[in-house]
C-alpha cells in the first residue's frame, strides 16, 4: 500500500538555514563566549605570581638588602654565559660552589653585596665585564641556639624582619638560671666562613639603658656560662 505524502511539508534538518532570527542568535552566543574567554584571560593576567618554591619568597619580595644565611637556595645567572648559570643551596658555613670560581662565602652578605662579590670573582680573569644576577629562591628561617645556664635551652626562631638582642634571646629562652654568669655570655658566629666568638655583658645590657644592645644573627650559638661565685 502506498503511504500518502504531504509534499507541502518541508523537513528541517539540524544545522540547516533557519532564517535571520537564528543567525542573529548565533552571533550573540559567539560574542558571549568571546567575552567570557577574554575575562578569564584578564583574571589570569591579574592573578599574583606563585612563589618559586614551597616555603620560598617570590623574587619581587626579596630585596637587594636581604641578608643571605646558611641553607638559603639561590640562583646565579651571568648574562650571555649559560654555562655559568647555577642554582645551589648555601652550606652550613654559608659557602656555595660556583663554576670556575669554586667556593664563595656569601653568608651574612646582602643580595647586593653577594652579587658584587661574584661579579668581581668572575671578572678576575674569567669573564670580561660580567653582568651577574643573584635571586633568592628559598630562604631558611632565621634561628639561633642557646644553651648552658638558661631555663629553657633550645633552638629559637627570629621573626622575619625583626631585630633580636641578646637580652630578647635570654627572655625568650626563659631567663637566666640563678647560677648564670650574666656578664660572660659567649656567642659563636660564622663570619666569612670562620668561627668568631664574642663575649657579651648581657646582664649589664639588661640593667642599663646606656649599654649598646648586641644583636643576635641567624645561626648564632649562645652559651651562658656558670658563675664561679
Amino acid at each position: 500500500m502506498a503511504i500518502p505524502t504531504d509534499k507541502s511539508r518541508k523537513i528541517k534538518r539540524p544545522g540547516s538555514w533557519q532564517g535571520p532570527g537564528r543567525f542573529i542568535q548565533g552571533r550573540a552566543i559567539t560574542a558571549l563566549v568571546v567575552a567570557l574567554l577574554a575575562g578569564l584571560g584578564l583574571a589570569r593576567a591579574q592573578a599574583p605570581a606563585a612563589s618559586p618554591g614551597e616555603g620560598g619568597l617570590p623574587a619581587a619580595m626579596v630585596s637587594s638588602t636581604y641578608t643571605l644565611s646558611p641553607y638559603d637556595v639561590i640562583d646565579v645567572a651571568v648574562y650571555n654565559e649559560d654555562d655559568l648559570h647555577t642554582r645551589a643551596r648555601l652550606g652550613a658555613d654559608g659557602t656555595v660552589l660556583l663554576p670556575l670560581i669554586q667556593s664563595v662565602s656569601l653568608a651574612n652578605l646582602t643580595v647586593s653585596q653577594a652579587t658584587d662579590l661574584i661579579r668581581k670573582r668572575y671578572a678576575n680573569g674569567f669573564v670580561k665585564d660580567p653582568h651577574v644576577l643573584v635571586t633568592v629562591l628559598e630562604y631558611r628561617k632565621s634561628t639561633f641556639s642557646i644553651l648552658g645556664e638558661i631555663n629553657k635551652p633550645g633552638i629559637y626562631e627570629i621573626p622575619e624582619g625583626t631585630h633580636m638582642s641578646i637580652v630578647d634571646a635570654v627572655l625568650l629562652a626563659g631567663g637566666f638560671t640563678h647560677t648564670a654568669w650574666r656578664n660572660n655570655v659567649k656567642i659563636k658566629r660564622i663570619v666569612k666562613g670562620k668561627a668568631v666568638v664574642y663575649t657579651v655583658h648581657a646582664g649589664a645590657m639588661a640593667d642599663s639603658a646606656s649599654e649598646v644592645p648586641f644583636e643576635i644573627k641567624s645561626g648564632d650559638v649562645i652559651n651562658v656560662k656558670e658563675s664561679w661565685w
